[in-house]
Parts: C-alpha cells; sequence; structure tokens
C-alpha cells in the first residue's frame, strides 16, 4: 500500500434503476469504450471521449491582436511564438459492485454522466459516517429562512457543527468536509453528491475501497452526531421533480387544493402596489388585490386549462403594477408563486413546493413542525383586529390608531440602530396594555419569515438594549411612552402578535417553512418571557372602482 500513490478520487454512485451504460452517459455512442480487464472477467469499463488543444480565450480576449502583428516576426524567430494551450481530457470509469454501478470521473469526465443518474446524498451520507463530529473543517448550506441563501463557511481550525452557526431546522446542509476518522479514508473527507478522497488507491484497489464506501452510505451510524440532517433537502432528482410536478398538476385540474395556493414570493412594497393582473398590459384595468389560484386559472384561455401543465405555469406570468404610474413593479412565473404540500406515504415523506423548487422533509419533523402550528393557530386571541380594506398596510395601521386610542402606530418609523445600518422597526401597531402586534399582508416563505425574523429583533432588542428602547420612546405617542428606559422591562408583561392579512376565508394556512420560522421565534421569545400570539386578518374584496380608496 505504502508503494501506491496518493490519488485524488471522486466516487459516485448511481442509482439501482440505471444499471444500463448507455442510460448513465450522455452521448454514449460518441464515446470510446476501453474495458479493463481482471484476468478473464471484466473488472470495470473505461469511457472517453476526444481530448483537444485550444488556445486559452484570454490570449484573444485581453491581448487582442497584439500577438497577431508579430507573425512575420514569430515566423523568423521560433521561440517567439506563444506556445500555450489548454487541453479538456474527459474520462469515467463504470465499475459494477454490489449489484450497483459506481462511477468515478477523470477531468472533466463528470460532464460525461448524465443528470440525475446518481444517488444526491451519497458522498454527504458517507462522509457523515466517516468524519469526525469534533473535526469539521467546512460546510455548504442553504438556509431557508426569511430569503434562501446559500453559504460556504470555513474555519480556520477544526471545529463542531454548532461552530458554524448551523440553524438545524432551516438550513438544509449540502456539503461537508472534515477529519477522518478512518485512514482508509485518507486525511481529510468531503461529501456532497459525490464523495470527495485523496487516497493511496489505485485500480487494484479499488473494489475493496468501493465496499469500504458502500458500508459507510449504508450505514445509520450518522444519526447519533448528524440526526438533524434528514429533516429537509432539496429534491434533485429530475424524475421525482417530474413526478411530484405531475401531482401538482392533476391537483389542480381535480380542484384538490387544500394544500396548493398561490402567494407573492417575495418582499413587496405594498405601498406602492396597485394590483396585480394575469395579463401584460396597462390597458387591462382590472386589478386584483391579490393574487390568488382560482383567479389565475379564471384568467387562462380554455386551451391552457384543458391542457394544464407545468410548461404552461412557468410560461404564464403574474405582474404587479405601482401605484404611482401603473407600470409593471415585478413580474413571477405563475409556477414560482405556487405552494404545494403533498405526502408519499410509501416513503413516509412531505414533500413541498417553494419558490419554485420542490423539498423533501422527514415525517416526523413535519408533524411536530404542524404539530405546533396548529396549536398556536388554535388559541383564542385576546381580542380581534378589523377586517381589513385599506390602501396598503401603512393606511390600515394608522386608520386603527386613529379611530382607537388605545393604539400607537409605530408603521414606518424604522429605528437606526448598530451604527446607524440598521433599520429596525419596533412593531406596527403598539397597544396600552402592551401588545406588540406585527402587520403583514400574506406571502410566501420568504415574505412572512421576515415578518417573524423581525418580531424577534424587535423582542430581544427592547429587554436587552436601553439605547433601543430610548430610541423607541422617541418616537411613541405621549400616551404610550415608557416609564424609565433604563429598566429592562419584564418580557411577560407583554403580548408578541404576528397578524397576517388574508383574503381566504379558511382558517390560517402558510407556507412549510413559515411554520419553522414562527416555531423558531416564538420559541426564542418565549424563552424571554413573551407570550407570542398567531391572528388572522380578514382581507375584503375591494370594488374595483374603489380600488384605490
Amino acid at each position: 500500500m505504502s508503494d501506491v500513490p496518493t490519488n485524488k478520487l471522486s466516487i459516485y454512485l448511481i442509482k439501482d434503476s440505471y444499471s444500463d451504460h448507455q442510460s448513465i452517459l450522455k452521448n454514449f455512442d460518441k464515446l470510446t469504450k476501453e474495458e479493463i480487464k481482471d484476468g478473464t472477467d471484466t473488472f470495470g469499463t473505461l469511457y472517453f471521449g476526444d481530448s483537444h488543444l485550444f488556445e486559452p480565450s484570454w490570449i484573444k480576449d485581453f491581448f487582442g491582436s497584439s500577438f497577431e502583428n508579430n507573425k512575420e516576426q514569430n515566423a523568423q524567430d521560433e521561440n517567439r511564438k506563444l506556445k500555450l494551450f489548454n487541453a479538456s481530457s474527459k474520462a469515467v470509469l463504470l465499475i459494477e459492485h454490489q449489484n450497483r454501478v459506481f462511477a468515478i470521473p477523470f477531468g472533466y469526465g463528470w460532464n460525461l454522466l448524465n443528470h440525475g443518474v446518481w444517488e444526491e446524498r451519497f458522498g454527504l451520507k458517507t462522509t457523515l459516517n466517516t468524519v469526525d463530529a469534533n473535526n469539521l473543517r467546512r460546510i455548504d448550506k442553504k438556509n431557508m429562512s426569511s430569503i434562501p441563501k446559500d453559504t460556504s463557511e470555513q474555519l480556520s481550525r477544526e471545529g463542531i457543527a454548532a461552530d458554524f452557526g448551523i440553524d438545524i431546522e432551516q438550513d438544509l446542509i449540502q456539503s461537508i468536509t472534515g477529519k477522518s476518522k478512518e485512514e482508509t479514508f485518507g486525511k481529510s473527507i468531503t461529501g456532497k453528491d459525490a464523495l470527495s478522497v485523496s487516497v493511496k488507491v489505485n485500480l487494484t484497489g479499488i473494489k475493496e475501497f468501493l465496499e469500504s464506501c458502500y458500508q459507510k452510505y449504508l450505514s445509520d451510524d450518522y444519526k447519533k452526531d448528524f440526526g438533524w440532517i434528514d429533516q429537509i433537502a432539496e429534491v434533485k432528482d429530475p424524475t421525482l421533480t417530474e413526478t411530484l410536478n405531475g401531482k401538482l398538476i392533476e391537483n389542480i385540474k381535480n380542484n384538490e387544493v387544500e394544500k396548493t395556493w398561490m402567494a407573492v414570493p417575495e418582499l413587496v412594497d405594498w405601498a406602492d402596489v396597485l394590483g396585480f393582473s394575469y395579463k401584460n398590459s396597462t390597458r387591462d384595468t382590472s386589478r386584483q388585490d391579490d393574487i390568488c389560484l382560482p383567479d389565475f386559472l379564471n384568467s387562462l384561455s380554455d386551451d391552457d386549462k384543458n391542457d394544464l401543465s407545468v410548461e404552461t405555469l412557468k410560461r404564464k406570468k403574474i405582474f404587479c403594477f405601482n401605484a404611482q404610474n401603473d407600470q409593471i413593479k415585478h413580474q413571477w412565473s405563475a409556477y414560482n408563486c405556487l405552494y404545494c404540500e403533498t405526502n408519499d406515504d410509501s416513503n413516509e415523506k412531505t414533500y413541498l413546493l417553494s419558490n419554485g423548487k420542490w423539498y423533501e422533509v422527514e415525517k416526523d419533523f413535519s408533524k411536530q413542525v404542524d404539530t405546533d402550528y396548529q396549536e398556536l393557530r388554535s388559541q383564542t386571541p385576546s381580542f380581534t383586529l378589523p377586517s381589513y380594506q385599506h390602501k396598503n398596510e401603512n393606511d390600515y395601521n394608522e386608520k386603527i390608531a386613529q379611530n382607537d386610542n388605545q393604539f400607537c402606530c409605530m408603521d414606518r418609523k424604522n429605528i437606526s440602530h448598530g451604527g446607524g445600518y440598521s433599520k429596525i422597526e419596533f412593531c406596527d401597531l403598539l397597544t396600552k396594555d402592551k401588545k406588540l402586534i406585527h402587520v403583514k399582508h400574506y406571502g410566501g416563505s420568504s415574505v412572512l419569515s421576515h415578518l417573524f425574523s423581525q418580531g424577534v429583533v424587535s423582542g430581544e432588542l427592547f429587554i436587552a438594549d436601553k439605547d433601543f428602547r430610548q430610541k423607541v420612546n422617541e418616537k411613541l405617542s405621549d400616551s404610550h411612552k415608557i416609564n424609565n428606559v433604563a429598566d429592562r422591562p419584564k418580557a411577560s408583561d407583554y403580548e408578541v402578535i404576528f397578524a397576517i392579512i388574508s383574503s381566504s376565508d379558511k382558517d390560517l394556512e402558510i407556507p412549510f417553512f413559515s411554520k419553522v420560522s414562527l416555531r423558531n421565534a416564538r420559541r426564542r421569545l418565549e424563552t424571554y418571557g413573551y407570550k407570542v400570539v398567531l391572528q388572522k386578518i380578514k382581507a375584503e374584496k375591494k370594488e374595483q372602482d374603489g380600488a384605490e380608496d
């Protein structure tokens, strides 16, 4: 083994539904095939494409014709010619082991694999079962809270998962790098879709090494330190995505839309919103107060209704018009505005469509989140906010404060805090009996998660920071001012109310990732001592000719 050079390998495990090499590889008929023999038996098969030398693009892009003008001189002086070339070699070795196919690409060989043929979490799961949980170095993750974002974090020295600030309920772990616990897998190991290692393994020992990898992949030992990692995963398998999209279309056609609806997918300033339309035309004067699935479907032509497809949903746009000039302010594909939740009893998974992507949620986690949400939603509020039929949220909040002196409107009275860079809204409405009310139009996960995050930041600063309390006090009306900002408030005297404006006649239902955000916000606020309440504000339909009143 000591004589074997260290090789950097990336290993993919092909799904068991793909065994024919032609179904695994792109442009199969154009590839050269070389069978690797082990005695009289075929050990594996190497597929490779043609390799070509080519001039780097930067020679022309940066230097332009500088070298072309010197062709005559270059011809006289061979040493003056630019001998700079790139080469793109690509090959992939397919090995059958344990009735499964493993793919080991070399060079750009990963480009030869058809997308969706490999197990998406093979590398990640194998790594989790092999890495030292106390010696992690890098984590790539996607946070699903207010605005989904991809981040890559690397520590200056090895640490544990908590050192990366992982939110185990809202972070999707995409890749992990750390120190291997076993010499077989080298010093460092990285897992994503593929398993990436630097090991003293060549063709002679590869099958034995693949056996070690496969056994690690099958193990559930990782659940001891990383059990939370299975809670949420992005669906990357195009076949599964196609199946889920088919179920979405079937549900819509059959009007089985209990868990399917539409919502604005991003934060918008409702004060600047004239209305929404399913037509790209300022001549279409019919504006909807909000977007909803039945209205969208009614706007479709008979042909599109009869032949409804994901392609139709992606092609059709929803337009948001500016109140100042009646011009298009935002536009989204109908597919990106859809939210759908569906269950698969065969694998005990819940699948969610959110902002144009499908996610897989572990069933027990889904039940926990939904149970907590139902418990919060079923609580009887101490009072009910008036229905909504106003220009925008700010108009609604101001009118409530004008009509009832129990309320102080704090909407748009942002507070600069933390060096003047952060604009924090204390709340939208404050009552004399210490209710902090945060009001927001119903929307997609990013919209509502932003609302809940706003409540947490405000609540924490109000209790912990007297300078923040002083700035709040300066914006409060005389009837609602804090007696002594230096005294730390008693959080249990306060109630944080998240009030969501919705036109639906049903009980308030919000996207799964918003439920997770609400669950975390409630947990943090209750730790301080606040009482947390969820309330629906019923939005009444406005008459078209009075849409701007």
